[in-house]
């Protein structure tokens, strides 16, 4: 049977957040999946990637496993037969590699799961699926982030959210994160998704990602968005979009 690939920058948080999104909730297939942490950043991805021009990312992480002695999961690599590949990464503003170049070209290449591999950006960083003092949280469309702030963004939203850990969230919870985060996007990007086929005509990562481009040219910020939280939606459609976004059932103003 073809496995998903699940590639994310590090491995202790996301690998729970991808237990979460990924196989609580969201696991209808019972198709395999395997997590690899590259452990860097999206922008050290990128120049692995330009190094190695031409290079795929699941042979370039197969790679660097086996270079680092991590023979298992070199060895889980090495079996392959992944169908599906998807990058979840922090767009992490503070760090020394910081490009908007860099991110834009990756956002363009890896727009396909079943070709290059379909990534994931959170703003500033994944942590922000946790940024809710309250679930709903009336002020959530609010926040923001100045960039001088990143650094401390983990240990911020540890002392502020409403949720003490990931696997104590339940679906209905899970729908207001998910719905409260698409909303949040309709307003920014000044889109109008209202049902599936607005979705899909309205919402793409790149998109998102100019709209948190000028916000920081205009104002040293960011908006605070878990764009990961989408995947269940991209990868299963219109069935679970119906399911978890009931926009007239969840009023947030």
């Amino acid at each position: 049977m073809s496995k998903i690939l699940f590639i994310c920058e590090g491995e202790k948080a996301e690998k729970k957040f991808c237990n979460l999104i990924i196989d609580k909730y969201f696991n209808v297939n019972g198709k395999e999946k395997e997590y690899v942490a590259f452990g860097t950043n999206i922008y050290g991805l990128y120049d692995e990637l330009i190094k190695d021009y031409g290079l795929d990312v699941t042979t370039l992480i197969t790679l660097k496993a086996k270079e680092k002695r991590d023979m298992y999961n070199y060895s889980k690599l090495l079996k392959g037969n992944f169908a599906e590949t998807f990058l979840i990464f922090d767009f992490d503003p503070q760090s020394p590699q910081y490009s908007s170049h860099k991110i834009k070209k990756m956002i363009k290449y890896f727009d396909n799961e079943t070709e290059n591999g379909k990534l994931y950006i959170n703003y500033p960083m994944l942590e922000s699926f946790k940024h809710f003092k309250h679930l709903p949280d009336l002020y959530f469309n609010n926040y923001v982030v100045k960039l001088e702030d990143c650094i401390n963004y983990k240990e911020y939203v540890s002392k502020i959210s409403c949720i003490n850990h990931f696997g104590l969230i339940n679906e209905e919870q899970l729908k207001i994160i998910v719905a409260q985060n698409l909303k949040k996007y309709n307003i920014i990007s000044n889109s109008d998704i209202n049902d599936y086929n607005d979705y899909l005509a309205n919402f793409s990562q790149l998109n998102l990602l100019n709209v948190q481009l000028e916000s920081i040219n205009n104002n040293n910020e960011l908006y605070v968005l878990n764009s990961s939280v989408f995947w269940g939606i991209d990868y299963y459609g219109e069935n679970l979009f119906n399911k978890y976004f009931e926009f007239n059932q969840l009023e947030v103003n």
